[in-house]
């Protein structure tokens, strides 16, 4: 895609925001990419992305064509939920790594959607979720379809729900945690809120069901921080089930729980490509249903 726009404005304006204004489904820092690229010109001139316009400049972007990943394709089941030219969405399994890192490079989300889409199209991974929670999980088929979802991301209007089974009983039908996450001085492989921690996460929760000394919840993150939900929950003495980082029990009834019983439930968001409030739920997972005798 490569256009010749006039900057008609009588205020000046840097060349990013511009561009980022005039182009919707993709962001500022996509624009500060190519201009360090020489791919952003002023009147046929490279030009940074703080270069300032004047009316009757002449601006184009050269847009880059996508990279394919290499990502060895593995013929691994799916459940998908979701799926058109520019979106899919998969109700992740618990135990499943999303993508290939050092520890895990095979058998992942990844290796199964590259199978998946037979080289036709690129799964780009928008967001995340830890190997141990089930639940649905986005993912774009197009370079404009993830600029489009990941700016929803960084603006908070994406609406996501998770449901979760959590020790103790809460005795409030519904709760706001307000607290700052960072880094735990004990372990650094964990978030905590502490003395240091300096970015606020928001959650808020409402009680679904209640069953002997066990509740489960359902959660709406406000913020996105790393293990929020995890890390909350134990802020406000009642763990989620299973999760062995965050000191939640692992056995009820005398069965043992291997994973933390967090379940990524629904997804709103607005679709990329028809630009319509599009939303997504996956059930509750047989594991955690079983805790509270769910049908």
């Amino acid at each position: 895609m490569q256009e010749k726009i006039e900057y008609s404005k009588f205020e000046r304006e840097r060349v990013d925001s511009f561009l980022a204004d005039h182009y919707k489904d993709y962001s500022r820092s996509y624009f500060q990419k190519l201009a360090a690229k020489n791919k952003v010109l002023v009147n046929d001139k490279p030009v940074l992305p703080s270069h300032k316009l004047k009316r009757g400049d002449i601006v184009e972007a050269e847009f880059e064509k996508e990279v394919k990943l290499d990502i060895i394709p593995e013929e691994i089941k799916l459940d998908i939920i979701y799926e058109d030219d520019d979106i899919i969405i998969v109700n992740k399994q618990p135990g499943i790594v999303v993508h290939p890192s050092y520890g895990h490079p095979s058998g992942t989300l990844l290796n199964a959607l590259t199978a998946h889409s037979k080289g036709k199209y690129n799964p780009y991974l928008v967001h995340r979720l830890d190997k141990d929670t089930s639940g649905l999980i986005m993912f774009a088929k197009n370079e404009k379809s993830k600029i489009s979802i990941s700016k929803q991301l960084q603006n908070r209007t994406v609406k996501k729900i998770y449901y979760a089974a959590v020790k103790g009983t809460i005795v409030e039908n519904r709760g706001r945690i307000e607290a700052p996450l960072g880094r735990s001085p004990e372990n650094r492989k964990l978030m905590s809120v502490n003395p240091l921690a300096t970015k606020m996460a928001i959650s808020e929760f409402k009680v679904i069901a209640r069953k002997e000394n066990f509740t489960l919840v359902e959660v709406r993150i406000i913020t996105g921080r790393t293990h929020q939900i995890r890390s909350h929950m134990k802020y406000i003495n009642h763990p989620v089930v299973g999760d062995k980082q965050y000191g939640g029990p692992e056995t009820i009834n005398g069965k043992t729980y291997e994973r933390q019983m967090l379940h990524a439930y629904s997804v709103e968001f607005t679709h990329p490509g028809t630009s319509k409030t599009v939303e997504f739920a996956a059930p509750l997972p047989d594991d955690m249903k079983e805790i509270f005798s769910i049908d």
